[in-house]
């Protein structure tokens, strides 16, 4: 089955940085456990690795500087992995298996909490009405009009209305709760970021229609990109080598590799035959797949 045509999305520039929050402690006792989980099942847990090298464009993570070196990053990458990333064998995300798995050995109240929480909302927040020791309203900017009251006690001294909020919500009874993995931005990148939506720079539709963490992580700084800038040919070449290893070891030799991309000279057609063959479904992994080849054969 050949893979959609790879595509990368390319969103405006901005000049504010990101504040990571730290893992938040003392989150939903039922996410925790989702997400403890759900990883370890044999179903799953051989998907880890390729995910952890697609979120993070064959950089071990220890190797980025700055806040993308820290936990809560790795953090990021767990939460997309379970609540986001789709393993065709299964028809499920990981999350979705544990419940498939777990369903009846849980209680009505418990099985209707996890539906509830599958239900979560992905987006960019305008921080409004923060009451301390209580929550705060976040204002879905891209999906107007819709707002969400957060019930939250330990980063409502933090923040400040007007900021901006990247992160995922979980429905709980009658409110919502942050999950453990969230970024604020000041109110300067709130500004810029309407200004986006609102000229025509950034379209909402289509940043929902296909948004997850990764498109998350995109959106506000890491990309393919980055990979793509790459100017050492051969580091393309190993990280390409090293994702495929991942997938199936011992399937190419990175020599052997280098001659397949060396004989191809057509990157869509390339990528098609890798993702084929290798059965690779995520669409992120095809980008990243297609964004290496590509820069190999332009750079060569």
């Amino acid at each position: 089955m050949p893979p959609n045509e790879p595509c990368s999305s390319e969103y405006p520039s901005y000049d504010s940085e990101a504040v990571r929050l730290p893992s938040l402690p003392k989150r939903l006792e039922l996410l925790e456990r989702i997400s403890t989980e759900a990883i370890r099942d044999p179903h799953i847990s051989k998907y880890r690795q390729r995910a952890q090298y697609t979120f993070f464009c064959g950089a071990d993570p220890a190797e980025l500087g700055g806040y993308e070196g820290q936990l809560e990053v790795v953090g990021r990458c767990l939460e997309w992995f379970v609540y986001d990333y789709h393993i065709p064998d299964l028809d499920a995300t990981p999350a979705q298996f544990w419940l498939r798995q777990n369903a009846d050995s849980l209680t009505d109240e418990q099985r209707a909490n996890v539906m509830d929480c599958l239900n979560f909302v992905l987006s960019i927040y305008e921080v409004a009405d923060v009451h301390p020791e209580q929550g705060f309203t976040a204002i879905d900017l891209l999906r107007e009009p819709l707002q969400y009251h957060v019930s939250e006690r330990l980063i409502t001294a933090e923040i400040e209305t007007g900021q901006l909020l990247l992160g995922r919500l979980f429905p709980h009874h009658s409110s919502f709760v942050l999950s453990g993995m969230a970024a604020l931005m000041d109110q300067h990148a709130t500004r810029q970021i309407k200004e986006f939506i609102f000229t025509g720079k950034l379209n909402p539709a289509a940043i929902v229609e296909n948004i997850d963490g990764v498109e998350l992580e995109n959106l506000f700084g890491r990309s393919i990109h980055e990979s793509v800038n790459i100017s050492d040919v051969e580091v393309l070449y190993e990280r390409l080598h090293r994702y495929l290893e991942v997938l199936q070891p011992g399937a190419f030799a990175l020599t052997e590799l280098q001659q397949l991309v060396k004989n191809s000279n057509h990157a869509i057609s390339l990528t098609a035959d890798l993702c084929e063959n290798l059965q690779i479904f995520c669409r992120h992994e095809i980008d990243l797949l297609f964004a290496y080849i590509d820069a190999i054969l332009n750079k060569s």
